[in-house]
């Protein structure tokens, strides 16, 4: 479980180093149960809860508008499952794969890693949102701060209730979801509050890709939403897109990523350059009994899920198609709740880092020894 010690030393549990595709690996790691319930707004879960076997590698049903399964682990010849299949597959990758100078995407160092408390007390939030200029936009009771590395507060707008996605536009305002209400709220630099949309089924994931774009999913309306002008544009809608949550943009692939939360599954969407969708949503991964809250990508493309459910972090080595390499990775379990991630971005915090938040409030680090890959900021 994961240490609460102050010191930003990271204990890593293994220093081998893996390559990042290939042959599906064979490690387990105990599975819990899901502990708590999804905080977003009540919905109905309209996932088929008939049994499929076999992997967990991104098959879908034929019938593009059936509910989303929900796999059934398979067995691996002894008492484990496949549910509890962890280890990162072996790669069969050559160095001529590696993406920039500094970049090797063949070997990635594996899990589990030893989670890292940093800071405490940001409640009133699920999400949060770097600025890239050393700030980090957390909420504590009604009130959004911005938090430097070294836990020195602004606060830049009070009066606020619940809020789940929290993400800045290229612009430099900062976007804020309020699920209760159905309000997407902005929050200028001097605090301002502006009303950009309304009437949405409990807006949830945010996220802002390096051209300004704003995508979001809709938890209880089964939609993934863009903007265009602040007009929202539906990329897909339908039982895929079940309690719709968190939401990433692979830009070097057109593919939208983005979560089914009651069916812990991770799904993929081509897109095109506009935004709109290419074909049905496929399944990426999933992870029995998880309830998967938040997504992000690291700098080889690889997909990092929160199991808001479990207070755990997985990872999903991913190829060249965005095909899961084995099964998804136990990175690191918490010992409080978290729901989103995001790698580290700015002057005092870890670039080959992600951190995590969520209720009640703990700000935790993870070292991976990998960069995220680019977002949008201002």
């Amino acid at each position: 479980m994961a240490s609460r010690a102050p010191a930003l030393t990271i204990a890593l549990t293994t220093l081998l180093f893996v390559p990042a595709c290939g042959d599906d690996g064979g490690s387990t790691t105990e599975t819990t149960g899901n502990t708590s319930g999804p905080t977003s707004t009540a919905t109905t879960d309209t996932t088929d809860t008939s049994s499929t076997t076999g992997p967990t590698t991104g098959t879908t049903s034929d019938d593009p508008t059936a509910a989303p399964p929900t796999t059934t682990a398979t067995s691996t010849g002894d008492d484990s499952t496949a549910s509890e299949t962890t280890e990162p597959a072996t790669s069969s990758t050559t160095d001529d794969q590696t993406t920039g100078p500094d970049l090797d995407c063949v070997t990635i160092m594996p899990g589990p890693f030893t989670p890292e408390l940093v800071g405490e007390g940001y409640d009133g939030s699920e999400d949060l949102g770097f600025d890239g200029a050393g700030g980090l936009a957390l909420k504590r009771d009604d009130a959004v701060v911005i938090v430097t590395a070294d836990l020195q507060e602004t606060q830049l707008a009070t009066g606020l209730p619940q809020v789940y996605g929290t993400r800045f536009t290229t612009s430099g305002d900062l976007l804020v979801a309020l699920p209760q209400s159905g309000d997407l709220l902005s929050i200028a630099g001097d605090g301002t509050l502006g009303d950009l949309v309304g009437g949405l089924d409990s807006p949830n994931g945010l996220y802002v890709d390096t051209t300004g774009r704003v995508w979001l999913t809709e938890f209880g309306g089964s939609r993934v939403i863009r903007f265009d002008g602040w007009t929202p544009v539906t990329v897909y809608e339908g039982p895929m897109a079940s309690t719709a949550n968190g939401i990433v943009l692979d830009e070097a692939r057109g593919l939208l990523f983005f979560t089914n939360y009651g069916a812990g599954r991770v799904l993929k969407l081509e897109v095109d350059d506009v935004g709109e969708a290419i074909g049905e949503p496929v399944e990426v991964l999933t992870v029995p009994g998880a309830a998967l809250d938040g997504l992000a990508l690291d700098a080889c493309g690889n997909v990092y899920a929160v199991d808001q459910g479990n207070a755990r972090l997985f990872r999903g080595i991913l190829d060249g198609e965005a095909g899961l390499v084995g099964q998804p990775e136990l990175l690191a379990e918490f010992d409080s709740g978290v729901a989103n991630a995001q790698f580290g971005q700015g002057p005092g915090w870890d670039p080959e880092s992600i951190y995590l938040s969520g209720n009640p409030g703990d700000l935790w680090r993870v070292a991976l020894g990998i960069q995220g890959a680019p977002i949008g900021l201002p």
